[in-house]
């Protein structure tokens, strides 16, 4: 319950950090319009000069879409160009912000020229993450550098960048009253997501050390891995954790990403259950994940631009075989697969937008730099969804494995006790057997009458012991002798079990008791619940009901139930029948009102049930 409950906050989260990335756009004041040219020759070779660039012709240089150039990986030096005339007269000081925070080093010529007149000043400033971060001028994640414009004058905007990460030169000018919010919307985006993804990381980690299977292990080391990898992107591992490491900077980019394809790798073929199968999968993954480890550890000898290009490469091999996989194991009937896909079709979207986006393959936007962010946040949601079923789903195969294997072991016994005193075990085995077919309904095979009645007698006696409540519920299936009548009652006998089987499943606390009450009757058994809470679960079985369809000799045959529930605090035994007479009386009110409807007996009054209270006890 508190698993499903904290995953839905974090949908919510979710869904909030989408709404804030998308409207991101609108904070930017302005994006400044850039021309950009490469250096003749390799990076490295001799420079142009500043005097050199300024006297090359328009036709030398070209224009940048919007949004900011994005070059893609290049080992040549790029020159970047802007020009912006004040026109404010309110705001001088500006901030020019350079929203790409792993450029190697930016060369930044600012020149003011008032209207007619020579230019007044000039500045040069060395940026790039090369350097410590507390040289920045403003502490930021990516480069932020003030400046002062006079009314009517104009800034020139001239950037030499050389890098070993793709080339992108997204440039935005500022005033500091749009700047200052938009940093602390982008601070709450960002944390948003860590604080999603940490929560995420927990939760399975508190999952692995419950029950100790490796595949929660593996998918913290992923969400761990691929978060560490975008804080990175983002610039805020340089600003937080590493602010001198200047060179593992790069390396930890690459590294992170090939952790994330290794872990990512591990923990799918654990999901999607690749053992046993061909063993050629097993192979498959083997490859995936070991190369994914390779690159890692060479990260930490190659130059980035060669790391950080076979990462990428990498990722793009190992998505591949990943979706591969998980469609063989889909056609096979096997369920994850199916959520594996629909989860990885969301990080897949976003690692593909950003591959396009760093090889300049595709515009860059607020969604191109945030669809990895995004998309991995609601991957890591569903697949911690589809860990959580999975998990509910091998706890009842436990749960059955546990009963047959002590079913196996008490006829072991009894069988040795048979060789030692044939007669008396047989006949001690056949009471055994007797009782328990005594309290088993034949047909639908739940608990009968005689069982409830037992089972009521001590429930009553515990709920007067603690002071606690004790609910029940009346279950009717409507109009069930008409549909005997009509369908014959080998169809009857068939939707007296599927009502059974539907309303143990919706019983889902151990500790409710459903029971065959006669003829078309159930009843329902909620110890230590309230009216609300009982209301709840009711309205649950009626529903559930309501979605079944039993088959008959003319097509399937929809059904529905009538309930009537009671729920009181006993004082004495005696409570016990004034508890069953007000639950028949709601049931039977339910009937008289219409059917297919839930019914609380409260005193001497019949309500129908209410929409569920959100602060009920929570029996789902």
């Amino acid at each position: 319950m508190l698993a499903a409950a904290l995953l839905r906050r974090l949908f919510m989260l979710l869904c909030l950090l989408a709404g804030l990335a998308a409207l991101q756009p609108a904070w930017a004041q302005e994006t400044l319009a850039l021309d950009y040219l490469a250096e003749p020759g390799a990076a490295g070779a001799q420079p142009l000069s500043l005097a050199a660039v300024r006297a090359l012709p328009e036709s030398a240089w070209q224009h940048a879409p919007a949004g900011g150039a994005s070059l893609g990986y290049s080992d040549k030096t790029h020159w970047f160009r802007a020009r912006v005339l004040q026109r404010d007269p309110t705001e001088l000081r500006r901030l020019l912000e350079i929203a790409y925070p792993v450029l190697d080093r930016i060369e930044l010529h600012l020149q003011v020229t008032p209207a007619g007149q020579p230019p007044s000043w000039h500045k040069e400033l060395v940026l790039g993450d090369k350097q410590a971060f507390e040289l920045r001028p403003v502490r930021h994640a990516n480069f932020v550098v003030p400046v002062d414009i006079p009314l009517g004058a104009e800034l020139e905007v001239l950037a030499r960048v050389t890098t070993s990460s793709a080339v992108q030169f997204p440039l935005l000018l500022w005033t500091p009253a749009t700047f200052h919010p938009h940093a602390e919307d982008t601070n709450l985006l960002l944390g948003g997501y860590l604080g999603l993804m940490f929560g995420l990381l927990a939760y399975n980690l508190i999952l692995w050390a419950s029950v100790r299977e490796r595949g929660y292990l593996l998918y913290g080391l992923w969400v761990i891995s691929i978060a560490g990898c975008i804080t990175s992107l983002k610039g805020l591992s340089f600003q937080y954790l590493w602010p001198h490491a200047t060179q593992w900077n790069d390396t930890a980019i690459v590294v992170l990403l090939a952790l994330t394809g290794a872990s990512g790798s591990a923990f799918a073929a654990d999901f999607i259950r690749i053992v046993p199968g061909p063993r050629w999968r097993r192979w498959a993954i083997h490859c995936t994940t070991g190369a994914s480890l390779l690159v890692a550890a060479a990260a930490l000898v190659l130059p980035y631009s060669v790391a950080i290009r076979t990462a990428i490469s990498s990722s793009v091999v190992a998505i591949f075989i990943l979706t591969v996989l998980a469609l063989l194991r889909a056609r096979e009937g096997y369920a994850p697969a199916r959520i594996f896909l629909l989860a990885f079709g969301s990080v897949l979207l976003g690692g593909v937008l950003l591959a396009l986006d760093k090889f300049g393959l595709v515009a860059r936007s607020v969604f191109t730099e945030n669809a990895l962010q995004l998309g991995s946040a609601m991957e890591v949601l569903m697949i911690s969804l589809g860990l959580a079923s999975r998990l509910n789903e091998e706890r009842e195969l436990r749960v059955k494995s546990q009963i047959e294997a002590l079913k196996a072991q008490r006829e072991a016994q009894e069988l040795l006790e048979a060789r030692v005193n044939e007669r008396t075990s047989a006949l001690e085995q056949a009471n055994r057997r007797l009782a328990e077919l005594s309290m088993t309904d034949g047909l639908t095979a739940i608990p009968n009458r005689r069982f409830l009645d037992q089972a009521l007698e001590h429930l009553i006696g515990e709920a007067i012991g603690s002071k606690r409540s004790l609910s029940l519920a009346l279950i009717d299936v409507d109009h069930f002798k008409q549909f005997n009548d009509t369908h014959g009652h080998l169809a009857g006998d068939q939707c007296l079990q599927v009502v059974a089987l539907e309303l143990q499943r919706q019983a889902h606390r151990t500790e409710d008791l459903v029971a065959r009450f006669g003829g078309e009757e159930f009843c329902i058994v909620m110890p230590h619940a309230g009216p609300d809470g009982a209301l709840t679960v009711a309205e649950r079985m009626r529903q559930a009901v309501q979605a079944l369809a039993v088959p008959t000799s003319v097509g399937a045959v929809g059904i529905t139930v009538s309930i009537g529930v009671c729920s009181l605090v006993p004082r004495t035994p005696e409570d016990l029948a004034v508890l069953l007479k007000a639950t028949d009386e709601a049931l039977y009110r339910a009937k008289r009102n219409g059917r297919n409807q839930v019914v609380m007996q409260l005193g001497d009054a019949a309500t129908p049930a209410p929409a569920p209270n959100p602060q009920a006890l929570d029996l789902r």
